[in-house]
């Protein structure tokens, strides 16, 4: 029992009022007027039947009146007992919301969590709702609002703990939007979480329903000592043709003990190749360098692993290794073109360390299908392309390959069909020899030129043109640049599984000094990653996020023209489950939900070593920290008021339950009634003391 007005209980000391007038109670003396008292002699005069409780009855009753008026004015009410409540209170409505984010899988933690989870449906009345919630990075809405207990105990049994990250934020306004719904007086929402502090990303703006009560239950006792792999870097060399990797892992000890000898351990393809100790301070992190070792193949997978603890998922950091092995690029010339032409190009290219790409300048006659299919991206460099190449070309484009028209002069239609090049080139245009045209346009949404979006990233305004070709672009061509009066720089085209861009002038030099510019390395091979799809590939995705595999996988390309995948795709998840892509309306980008490996195929191809990814937990899932529930109460709703359990009442406020309960009023009705009683029994004895009252003269002596 509660009181919402405890204070008043201070006046039951009233009750010592009735016992004092028992025990001093003071008789009227009537006087008796007498002769002369020099011959009595004087003796004093002491009352027993003064210093006792004659009628205990009626002491007790009083005491008893006095006790329940003060207890009245204290308004009593329960605040514990679920059967009064529901009663008084009517049904609720509750939201169990149950985190299965990663950092539950510490020790027991989620077995608690569904233990309390569990306590929450049973102590639902016949009247109650309950709505099951699982979240981690997002929130879903596992069972919605029901009073079938069953239903909601096999969905907590069928949980698991997830690989994403603790978010409370979407679990919250979830659970703000269900409760405003809900048509039932009573609303509540029971979060049972470990609480982590990295959970709040930012302040959240929850706004309850007024009445709604949000209750946090943890499943945290006592300190949670956890060692993680946070990251891992790489260094690269060649040595004989060869990738040379060397891993360097970044190790983190999350606990206030020092680790003298951690064993830290470099796996790939599934054999271990290296093994060291490690010495890792308390609340501190250190490096572990592995041996450098030769990397042959594409798509190795590789892990490293530390330790033992709690927490086993962050224990493991999972990645995916692959040759960078240089592109080729084939740069085609007029026949009987010099060196000086494509001299720009083919120093550019062979810039870098280790070099990026590998290109090799042909004679447009010489050039064969054989070149092209070991070929990433062709760049035809100011070049009349004849028929027969033109075709090659096409089917080049076609299986993914990019192409690079550097218009010039000469430069026109690539295929018979007109289908590759971007437009239609049209006329020389010069610029005035008193202002050289510059570009006055780039598409920075753009991958190409992506890079230069920032401040002090590269100024292609530097760069004068003095020559150019007009040209002009199809309906589905994306223009990438202009030159400042408007006439068309660069442009792309998709064509089936592969791109084209074009670049309206020279590379020479005669026609621009573009080439002479700090800009022009790399916007070049920028362009050859972003036509060749050589773009730096993480080694390794967080879980939780989107993956397209069309990017990396030619043949899961979209068309073009339709925007429709042209092949499904096949993806075979670190559970060993199985997922098809791009076909029945499904989408071709999928969710890394899981921690480990994941192949993506195209349907029908077996490769050897199919395209790999790799999924680790997000690395503040390691950091245990909790959140005190009173913060936790506050930054949710802005008042702090958590309490170790599910509230049982209905979610009231106790003026609102002692509101409907009323317990005052009989308690008030019970000590009127003894009142009442205590004056008809005073009465009687009262003059039951008269009629038997006597006079008694003491005797003289």
């Amino acid at each position: 029992m509660s009181f919402l007005a405890p204070l008043f209980l201070l006046g039951v000391a009233a009750v010592a009022i009735p016992t004092l007038i028992h025990l001093v109670q003071r008789e009227r003396k009537r006087p008796i007027e007498f002769p002369s008292l020099m011959f009595l002699q004087r003796i004093p005069y002491q009352s027993v039947q003064r210093r006792r409780v004659r009628n205990w009855p009626l002491l007790l009753l009083r005491a008893a009146a006095i006790a329940l008026l003060m207890l009245a004015f204290a308004r009593p009410f329960f605040s514990r007992d679920t059967n009064v409540v529901i009663a008084a209170a009517g049904a609720r409505e509750v939201v169990i919301l149950l985190d299965q984010s990663a950092s539950m899988g510490y020790g027991d933690h989620w077995q608690k969590a569904q233990a309390e989870a569990k306590k929450v449906v049973e102590g639902l009345g016949g009247a109650d709702k309950a709505t099951l919630v699982l979240f981690a990075r997002n929130a879903e809405e596992r069972v919605r609002a029901t009073n079938d207990r069953g239903q909601l105990l096999t969905a907590i049994d069928s949980a698991r703990v997830t690989s994403s990250a603790t978010r409370y934020g979407p679990a919250l306004r979830l659970a703000q939007s269900l409760l405003t719904r809900s048509p039932l007086g009573h609303r509540e929402a029971v979060t049972i979480s470990d609480f982590q502090r990295t959970g709040w990303e930012r302040h959240e703006d929850i706004q309850f329903p007024a009445g709604a009560v949000l209750t946090p239950v943890s499943v945290v006792n006592g300190p949670m000592p956890n060692v993680s792999v946070a990251s891992v870097t790489f260094g690269r060399t060649r040595f004989a043709g060869q990738d040379r990797v060397t891993v360097t892992a970044g190790i983190s000890n999350h606990s206030d003990k020092s680790l003298d000898a951690l064993p830290v351990s470099l796996e790939v393809d599934g054999h271990q190749i290296q093994s060291q100790s490690v010495k890792v301070g308390a609340s501190a992190s250190a490096s572990v360098k592995f041996a450098e070792f030769t990397l042959a193949d594409a798509n190795v997978r590789c892990v490293v692993r530390a330790g033992t603890d709690g927490l086993p998922q962050d224990n493991t950091f999972d990645f995916v290794l692959s040759p960078a092995r240089p592109a080729p690029i084939l740069v085609i010339q007029p026949d009987g073109a010099s060196a000086d032409d494509a001299l720009y190009i083919m120093t550019a290219l062979s810039i870098g360390t280790p070099a990026a790409f590998e290109a090799t300048a042909v004679p447009v006659s010489r050039v064969t299908a054989a070149m092209l299919d070991k070929t990433a991206v062709a760049i035809l460099n100011d070049v009349l392309v004849p028929s027969p190449i033109g075709a090659e070309l096409k089917r080049f484009v076609e299986r993914g390959g990019g192409l690079f028209v550097v218009l010039g002069p000469r430069g026109g239609k690539v295929d018979s069909e007109g289908t590759l090049l971007p437009g239609v080139p049209g006329s020389l245009k010069d610029a005035p020899s008193s202002r050289p045209a510059t570009l006055g346009f780039l598409d920075y949404t753009h991958p190409i030129f992506e890079l230069f979006k920032t401040p002090h990233s590269g100024d292609f305004s530097s760069a004068h043109f003095y020559h150019y070709r007009a040209l002009e672009p199809g309906p589905t061509d994306r223009v990438l640049a202009r030159f400042d009066d408007g006439t068309i720089a660069m442009a792309e085209r998709r064509v089936v599984g592969g791109r084209v861009v074009t670049f309206d002038s020279s590379l020479d030099g005669a026609w621009n000094d573009l080439g002479r510019q700090g800009i022009f390395l790399p916007f070049l091979h920028q362009t050859m990653r972003y036509l060749g799809r050589y773009e730096d590939q993480p080694a390794w995705y967080t879980a939780g996020q989107m993956f397209d595999p069309s990017e990396r996988v030619p043949a899961l390309a979209p068309d073009p023209v339709t925007h429709q995948p042209r092949t499904s795709g096949i993806v075979s998840t670190p559970s060993g489950g199985r997922l098809t892509l791009g076909t029945g309306g499904q989408p071709m980008s999928f969710e890394l939900a899981e921690q480990g490996f994941y192949t993506v195929r195209a349907a029908g191809e077996n490769e050897a070593r199919p395209l790999t990814v790799a999924a680790n937990i997000d690395p503040a899932e390691s950091d245990l920290t909790s959140m005190d529930l009173r913060e936790f109460m506050g930054i949710a709703t802005g008042r702090a008021t958590p309490t170790d359990k599910p509230a049982d009442d209905g979610g009231l406020k106790p003026s609102e339950l002692e509101r409907k309960q009323s317990l005052w009023w009989y308690v008030m009705i019970a000590a009127l009634l003894m009142l009442v009683t205590e004056s008809i029994l005073a009465n009687r004895e009262s003059r039951r003391l008269v009629g038997t009252r006597r006079f008694v003269m003491p005797e003289s002596r």
